[in-house]
């Protein structure tokens, strides 16, 4: 019929850092997405959008110039009460159980999980998002204490354990001065450039590296 009207691809709409809006896939047989309040599904895992990762980005560099060190806890905040991802406290630890930081991150409707502060470990990420049970999922869990852990919590039973409370791993392993900058990584380089850049533009890094010092381990590589 000449009189009806062509057929118009609908186009994607602008996003904004709060609310993301896509059309759903005409083909079948590809991937579906679909919007969930705050954040887009594709084949049932959570996807950031481009504004999103620059919003908790821009906050955690506000964050740091405020006095922050790595600023996990306020940027999970940030995520929770902006996107709706519920903020998880714990430890982000070695594969062998070894406790690295106290940390804070956040949980995707997916069951994946979201580290908007992924870029302090020196490993090569920057805002993280980790697929249930990936190798980088298992690292973040919960802390361990003298009555919470891996010998006598049950639903933490068969998890990767030192034997010691957290706590207790560092203050031992700080006595004979064990834990200098970056001491988790095999080659620290990338986390040492990211402390000492840091360091010329956040007050709380510049502390941290003096504090460092009065502890007697070597700065000469942050400076």
């Amino acid at each position: 019929d000449p009189r009806r009207r062509p057929h118009r691809r609908r186009r994607h709409r602008r996003f904004d850092r709060r609310v993301i809006d896509v059309q759903r896939s005409r083909d079948r047989n590809g991937p579906r997405w679909k919007q969930r309040g705050l954040f887009l599904l594709k084949d049932g895992m959570v996807v950031l959008e481009q504004q999103q990762i620059l919003a908790i980005r821009a906050f955690r560099h506000q964050m740091r110039l405020a006095g922050c060190w790595g600023a996990c806890f306020e940027v999970s905040c940030f995520i929770q009460h902006t996107f709706g991802w519920v903020r998880v406290d714990g430890v982000y630890a070695l594969p062998d159980g070894r406790p690295i930081f106290l940390h804070s991150w956040n949980a995707l409707s997916d069951g994946s999980l979201l580290d908007g502060t992924a870029d302090q470990f020196g490993e090569g990420d920057d805002v993280g998002i980790y697929p249930r049970n990936s190798p980088s999922f298992l690292r973040y869990r919960e802390k361990y204490t003298v009555a919470h852990n891996p010998e006598n919590t049950a639903w933490l039973k068969g998890q990767p354990y030192v034997g010691l409370p957290d706590r207790d791993f560092w203050d031992a392993a700080e006595a004979p001065k064990e834990l200098p900058p970056g001491w988790w990584l095999a080659h620290p380089q990338q986390y040492l450039s990211w402390f000492r850049n840091g360091a010329a533009h956040y007050p709380m890094f510049a502390t941290m590296r003096e504090a460092y010092h009065r502890r007697g381990y070597n700065i000469t590589h942050l400076v």
